[in-house]
């Protein structure tokens, strides 16, 4: 017998009891014999992954859904539509600028919890000092938390600055990936006195129009709602009409805040959920322990509702009347003594910036007493990010007063004044705080001593 070779092939023939078998390369690289091992290893594989496997398979399958699934008593329409969390989150998320740099984030989550459930506060920190850099990031439960609180408290004034709230970087990326449209008959409440329970509620904004659905998000440990939910009606305008003129309404000694809802999907259960989820252990729940535009009046029938209301939490036995959050007179406290005072936006830039400017802001601010010194502050790029990066930011002027009550008269003076064209902001200003802002400045104008 003989053996041939031919171009790009080869062949070697083994007779076997007057059988030839060839054993051929393949375009894969592979023997025949090699292939059918791997055909038959193949085979075996599957079948193993329909025997043996099928049970473990289908056992980490069914715990990783159980692992999803979300608490009975969830009320987050976006989350129950199955919304990207990453995308949600940076919708809920809030950008917070120009802090008082003695508030903690303890003070700005009870100022922004009005709006809704504070999910976390995060302030940029300095190193150096361990101090925050009067900047930072508030996140809520819900979107329609966040884009209430930046419709009210972009420009009010917290512990004596005016807070510059704006959204993340990320944001418009976040809300060009797609959400459930918002149904225009659904409407956002927050501010909600725990006293009032989702039936109650329900019953106030009845007079709107008919009221399909009434939920609040609950709290597991203490059973209670947590102050927020959703009310959708049978029809888009008295969702309309319910957000305005309810916006700003007093109920139970709270003020509500309402609004369209901005994501869509499943309501939940709220409340009614409770019913079906076991008590918590009482060690869970021991460890648990603005300027506003005027909306049309809210019907009589609501008016009278919330009037009843309000006396018989007034009233209630045992229970101490109902005081609105402390915080801003807290707040308040920090920097009321101070004689100092921080005016901002006077001028748009470094540029134009003069020799004259300190001597004319001492002229104006010591018609509300004497003053010891002027420093002109040129920002850091730090600052201007604290400020949120808005025009004005660049240059601050601080008014260094005599007495603190001439400080306290020059924020009435100068606050909201317009001055070459521009509206300038002024507060009082830690004075520790101002010794480290203003120690490297070199434009300071003092005063000379009157006889």
């Amino acid at each position: 017998m003989s053996t041939q070779q031919t171009a790009g092939q080869e062949q070697h023939a083994i007779v076997t009891g007057g059988n030839v078998a060839t054993d051929a390369v393949l375009p894969n690289g592979l023997t025949q014999a090699q292939q059918d091992g791997l055909d038959r290893a193949l085979a075996y594989a599957r079948e193993l992954q329909q025997t043996v496997f099928k049970d473990i398979l289908e056992e980490e399958r069914q715990r990783s859904d159980e692992e999803r699934k979300l608490p009975a008593c969830t009320v987050n329409p976006g989350l129950l539509a199955g919304v990207d969390v990453r995308n949600l989150s940076v919708m809920s998320r809030l950008y917070v600028g120009s802090i008082n740099f003695e508030l903690t984030e303890e003070h700005i989550q009870r100022v922004f919890s009005e709006f809704g459930s504070v999910s976390s506060v995060s302030m940029a920190k300095d190193p150096a000092t361990g101090r925050h850099k009067g900047f930072g990031f508030v996140e809520y439960d819900v979107p329609e938390a966040a884009t209430l609180a930046m419709d009210v408290m972009n420009g009010v004034m917290v512990g004596g600055r005016q807070l510059k709230i704006g959204r993340p970087n990320n944001y418009n990326l976040a809300v060009t990936q797609g959400f459930p449209a918002p149904p225009e008959e659904r409407i956002y409440v927050a501010n909600v006195n725990e006293a009032i329970s989702e039936e109650v509620l329900r019953e106030i904004f009845a007079p709107f129009g008919e009221v399909k659905a009434c939920v609040l998000s609950a709290d597991i440990v203490t059973r209670k709602h947590r102050g927020w939910g959703f009310i959708e009606f049978a029809e888009p305008t008295p969702a309309e009409q319910a957000a305005m003129a309810m916006n700003g309404f007093s109920l139970g000694n709270l003020t509500l805040r309402v609004r369209k809802c901005v994501v869509g999907g499943p309501l939940g259960e709220g409340m009614a959920a409770l019913g079906s989820l076991p008590l918590p252990s009482s060690e869970a729940v021991a460890s648990n322990n603005v300027s506003q535009t005027t909306g049309p009046r809210p019907p009589q029938q609501v008016i009278d509702v919330a009037a009843s209301i309000n006396l018989s939490i007034g009233e209630a036995a045992g229970s101490a009347p109902l005081q609105p959050s402390s915080t801003p007179q807290v707040i308040q406290k920090t920097v009321a003594s101070s004689p100092i005072v921080v005016l901002e936006n006077v001028v748009g830039g470094r540029s134009e910036v003069d020799d004259e400017l300190a001597a004319d802001m001492e002229g104006e601010g010591s018609k509300c007493g004497a003053i010891a010194k002027v420093v002109v502050h040129f920002a850091s790029q730090e600052e201007i990010q604290a400020a949120g990066g808005v025009e004005g930011s660049e240059v601050s002027i601080f008014l260094q007063f005599k007495e603190p009550a001439s400080a306290m008269r020059a924020v009435e003076l100068f606050d909201g004044r317009w001055f070459a064209g521009r509206q300038v902001a002024a507060s009082l200003f830690d004075i520790e705080r101002y010794r480290v802002v203003t120690s490297a400045d070199t434009m300071v104008y003092i005063p000379e001593a009157s006889d």
